[in-house]
């Protein structure tokens, strides 16, 4: 699952239906740990061909 406040800086990650990798550039200072700041919810998770995007090894 890939949720941006999970996304760290240089991190690729990758849709298991179509291959499209997307590198964070710049991670989400918004939502660092419990940050009461963080406007982000659960079902922000990002996908790709209906599939979340997985964090590639």
């Amino acid at each position: 699952m890939a949720n941006c406040d999970e996304m760290k800086e240089g991190q690729v990650y990758v849709c298991p239906g179509c291959g499209l990798e997307l590198r964070v550039v710049k991670a989400c200072e918004e939502c660092g740990g419990d940050s009461p700041s963080c406007t982000c919810t659960a079902d922000c998770e990002i996908a790709c061909c209906g599939k979340p995007l997985a964090l590639k090894k």
